[in-house]
């Protein structure tokens, strides 16, 4: 069952919205300057799997600029992290597209769907 939580990073000042699979794997993200709420990441790894797979270093590069790059392992241990919390699909959805535009445009970068 895919899982959407919300986790407060206090040494970057950062919120994290992340999405996970069953396993716990992070299947997107999204980093909140908590500060004025601007995005800093916006991240797929289905979309960052398709660059290495394709080994499309100069996409992959753009992509890694414009979205960064989703937390690696798993999700474990969130529970107990302060002011984390289990969040509604919506609400992963609405901050996502709203990062995704901040960020440059809800398109991919150039290049991307070759």
């Amino acid at each position: 069952m895919v899982m959407w939580i919300r986790t407060y990073d206090e040494a970057r000042g950062l919120w994290q919205y992340f999405e996970g699979d069953e396993e716990g794997w992070v299947l997107r993200q999204v980093d909140l300057r908590a500060e004025d709420g601007a995005p800093v990441t916006a991240a797929s790894l289905a979309e960052v799997l398709r660059f290495q797979e394709r080994a499309d270093i100069a996409t992959m590069s753009r992509y890694e600029q414009r979205y960064g790059l989703v937390a690696e392992g798993r999700l474990t241990g969130w529970e107990d992290a302060p002011r984390a919390g289990a969040i509604s699909a919506e609400e992963f959805e609405r901050v996502w597209l709203d990062a995704r535009r901040t960020l440059g445009t809800t398109a991919p970068p150039p290049d991307m769907d070759r």
